[in-house]
């Protein structure tokens, strides 16, 4: 593997480098319940993303999957 010719100064190492600096992240606030948010990401108060609902509501799917296999178990024990 070639190795560099010269040895780069201070000064052209830092100018490379100055790009390399992070940046503070916005914080939005929830269109729903004015809840402090990171931008691009679910409210984790109501769950609520860009007007709709993506979090929470898992209950319901609990409900339909235990009533699916108790149903299921009854039909196997009915043969």
């Amino acid at each position: 593997m070639p190795v560099p010719a010269f040895r780069n100064s201070r000064t052209r190492v830092r100018k490379r480098r100055s790009h390399h600096a992070l940046k503070k992240t916005d914080i939005s606030v929830c269109s729903n319940c004015k809840a402090d948010v990171l931008p691009h990401i679910a409210c984790k108060a109501c769950g609520q993303y860009r007007g709709r609902q993506v979090l929470g509501g898992m209950e319901e799917v609990e409900k339909k999957l235990e009533k699916r296999v108790a149903k299921k178990k009854k039909s196997e024990e009915d043969r």
